[in-house]
């Protein structure tokens, strides 16, 4: 199709089609952001902990204020142990989708050159590798000497490292027997490879970084060993939380109990992913909008221009145009005018995203949904202009004529 007579139209309507090419340029941008948005929180929900979440229930403590708090812990593993339902129990640092207790960054030289990654570190008491279901998939997992009592981290020793993080220290190489450093005098060797364990934050950081877990072996007293893991069945995860809560405070009654962070690891990740589902209905609901406002302008101004192109409409059909012919004209107008503005609105899309990514941490868009927004409103706008454009094709030419 000649595109002259299209230009030649649009150019006697330059205001609103400025407008139209800025409506859609602006809702380009902002799908196209809120999209990369939506799904990148919708990947944080896909993420699976690594362990048997069901079975689990966490217990979360600010610490006893006893001089003796291995005595205390140890005193308080036994009384969980002995409550009916409870498989097993160990005393944690954390749990995934429970407070951060161990975020440190380390080095992967003495000489601090080479710098690794800031991770999560999980340690907890004798038994709380199996408490929890961490797999070893390779090497071996802690001796019983290695569990004792330390200030904010253990000075030296073993440590297992979560397979993806491994992967991501030493590619092609095997982990095992390799060494990090906090500092130039803590160094841990790593004498274990586990599968993949969710970090307590996991929104921390970004999703590649998600599993970047280790772990330590503590005695019970140890930094931030006042909280705990119980195993349990599925079912009696409630009933094994209260009596896990009327133990702990007969035992020790200054003890404070952490109720909102505490419970099952499915009830946790249901608290911690709150925000998240709010955030996707609330992008969703914008993406909607955005796309029905530009929608109904799209329509709203095409059926402007078939009222006063009457005439040439007419003219038109006199001379032979078929409907069709009528119909692709407005259909091409449109797709003109839609790709002009998505074309402003990369530039756009790419510039808010830089300056979320300066202000708010959001990741970097992925260039992918740039297409996808691209796709999405050039149907939009072809959905948009479609029944202006099917009026415009039924008038016959001696009534454009005489309208005119």
């Amino acid at each position: 199709m000649n595109i002259r007579p299209l230009l030649s139209a649009l150019t006697r309507h330059r205001a609103s089609v400025v407008l139209l090419v800025l409506e859609i340029a602006l809702t380009f941008a902002v799908v196209s952001n809120a999209l990369g948005l939506v799904m990148h929180r919708v990947a944080k929900l896909q993420l699976r902990t690594g362990l048997d979440d069901t079975h689990l229930v966490y217990v979360d403590t600010d610490g006893t204020n006893a001089a003796d708090k291995g005595a205390i812990y140890t005193t308080i593993l036994h009384a969980l142990r002995r409550i009916p339902g409870v498989q097993a129990a160990a005393s944690v640092n954390t749990v995934p989708f429970g407070p951060r207790g161990g975020t440190v960054g380390f080095y992967l030289d003495e000489s601090e050159k080479r710098f690794g990654k800031v991770s999560d570190f999980y340690w907890g008491s004798p038994g709380y590798l199996d408490v929890l279901g961490v797999r070893v998939i390779r090497g071996r997992s802690f001796d019983p000497s290695a569990y004792r009592d330390f200030g904010t981290m253990p000075a030296s020793g073993g440590v297992i490292i979560s397979q993806k993080l491994a992967t991501q220290l030493w590619p092609g190489q095997d982990a095992l027997g390799k060494s990090i450093w906090l500092g130039k005098k803590t160094r841990y060797q790593v004498i274990g490879v586990a599968a993949p364990v969710l970090r307590p934050d996991p929104g921390y950081a970004g999703i590649g970084d998600a599993y970047d877990t280790l772990f330590l072996p503590a005695a019970p007293g140890a930094s931030e060993t006042g909280s705990f893991v119980l195993r349990t069945d599925a079912p009696q995860r409630q009933a094994v939380l209260h009596d896990a809560f009327a133990a702990i405070t007969r035992i020790d009654p200054t003890l404070v109990i952490e109720r909102d962070s505490s419970g099952s690891i499915t009830d946790l990740r249901r608290s911690y992913e709150k925000n998240n589902r709010i955030m996707i209905g609330m992008l969703g609901g914008v993406i909607v909008a955005l796309m029905l406002v530009t929608g109904l302008g799209i329509m709203g101004l095409t059926g402007f221009w078939v009222q006063q192109r009457t005439r040439q409409i007419g003219v038109r059909r006199a001379l032979g145009a078929r409907r069709v012919d009528i119909l692709r004209y407005f259909q091409t107008e449109n797709f003109l005018l839609a790709t002009l503005g998505i074309a402003l609105g990369c530039a756009a899309a790419i510039g808010i995203n830089v300056w979320l990514m300066a202000h708010y941490a959001v990741p970097r868009l992925p260039i992918v949904y740039l297409p996808i927004g691209a796709v999405a409103l050039w149907l939009l706008g072809q959905l948009a202009v479609l029944g202006p454009a099917l009026r415009a094709a039924r008038v016959p030419p001696t009534t454009a004529m005489r309208a005119a």
